[in-house]
């Protein structure tokens, strides 16, 4: 038997591509009764804060989304928040668990290396956390609130409201933009976003701002050991599709509101394979489930051995963004002069002089800093052009990316 803990955390993008702190801690600030608060504020807030990694370029620092978070929480709030940064990822993820069973409060995690900020507002295990030092129950998920990617008035200002946000201005709520409802499971956490901080002050440590108390001890029960199918070859689209619905069944979502209601008048519209870029032989297929007028989730699932990773449901109004067909994705470089930046002049993209990659292809990056916005890759000549999967067009991504 498995008990889940989610607690309320209304979702809300991030304001630019660096913002991932100051949407999070709007977030969490929010939902503690400290009001809306202007991320361009907590920016610069945590920006002018993360002092003690001198020698990181931070956009959000650990020390600097600490300092906001305690600066700016609303007077009733008697506790505070502390900076973890612990030897495992074992540890920092029990304490994100007691701090939301405990404190009724949604802790935020640096996730993919040092790269991205995102709320944990909910997690599944075989029981709840009995005290802080509580090693003996173990974790079966999480349940997130990514900011990225940034809000549509980003890139075209006029497309605002957001910003300024509100109650109903459709953060996450799907479409074009936003992802809600994210579900991870534990392995997927430990293998892609809990991956541990690659230099600098906190290097080799694993970060999040928690409750202020003493973390567990090591030494908790250890995962069970995935149970893989096949023979390490890309599964073909009946299998992952099996894949995906078994996941969703056997982590209880086809009976977790609000997943249960759209996933019973849903169906699997197909799948598509993604490659990772900074994973070798890595691949994971991502299968949409709609009911016919659009996507209503999106599921992860290992390409080669069909073990559930993860699944997005998008909002009570809006579905999910369709991926871009490869077709498509032609279409929109096809016959153009693509700046290649830096000085590199332009390429001419001829259907005669290029290649399209058989598979999308997905890392973290400036460009995507979540797994359902992945890319085709075009190659002409020596140069890449991704075209992600809601239309946007790039020449390169960007990787050297702190606190984004």
């Amino acid at each position: 038997m498995t008990v889940s803990h989610n607690l309320t955390v209304q979702m809300h993008q991030q304001d630019t591509d660096y913002y991932c702190g100051a949407a999070c801690a709007q977030m969490v600030l929010e939902s503690m009764g400290a009001g809306l608060l202007d991320q361009d504020d907590l920016y610069a807030d945590n920006h002018s804060h993360s002092t003690v990694d001198t020698g990181v370029n931070w956009a959000t620092g650990p020390d600097g989304l600490q300092w906001t978070m305690m600066d700016r929480r609303p007077p009733g709030f008697t506790n505070y928040f502390a900076l973890y940064a612990l030897d495992t990822e074992e540890l920092i993820s029990r304490k994100l668990c007691w701090t939301i069973h405990h404190y009724q409060v949604a802790p935020i995690a640096l996730v993919y290396g040092w790269a991205h900020w995102i709320v944990v507002r909910g997690y599944t295990a075989s029981a709840h956390p009995a005290s802080s030092g509580d090693n003996g129950y173990t974790i079966e998920a999480f349940d997130i609130n990514n900011p990225w990617p940034p809000t549509p008035s980003f890139d075209t200002p006029a497309l605002a409201p957001p910003p300024p946000h509100s109650a109903t201005d459709g953060c996450g709520s799907g479409g074009t933009r936003g992802l809600a409802n994210e579900h991870i499971t534990y392995a997927t956490w430990r293998s892609t976003y809990m991956t541990g901080v690659p230099g600098g002050h906190w290097n080799g440590k694993f970060v999040a701002v928690c409750d202020p108390e003493p973390p567990a001890l090591r030494g908790g029960p250890v995962p069970p050991a995935r149970q893989r199918r096949g023979k390490g070859d890309l599964l073909p689209h009946d299998d992952l599709v099996r894949s995906a619905s078994e996941g969703l069944k056997a982590y209880g979502l086809n009976k977790r509101k609000p997943w249960a209601n759209l996933l019973r008048q849903s169906q699997p519209l197909g799948s598509v394979m993604v490659q990772r870029l900074d994973h070798a032989n890595s691949f994971y297929a991502l299968v949409p489930f709609g009911s016919g007028d659009g996507i209503d989730a999106m599921v992860a699932v290992d390409g080669r051995w069909g073990d559930y990773l993860q699944s997005v449901l998008r909002s009570d109004t809006t579905h999910l963004v369709e991926p871009l067909t490869r077709e498509d994705a032609l279409k929109l470089v096809l016959d153009r002069r693509i700046d290649l930046g830096r000085g590199l002049g332009r390429v001419v993209v001829r259907k005669e002089a290029l290649c399209l990659y058989p598979h999308l292809v997905w890392r973290p990056c400036l460009e995507s800093m979540s797994p359902y916005y992945p890319f085709h890759l075009i190659t002409v000549g020596r140069q890449r052009i991704y075209v992600r999967i809601d239309g946007a067009v790039f020449t390169s991504l960007t990787l050297d990316v702190k606190g984004f």
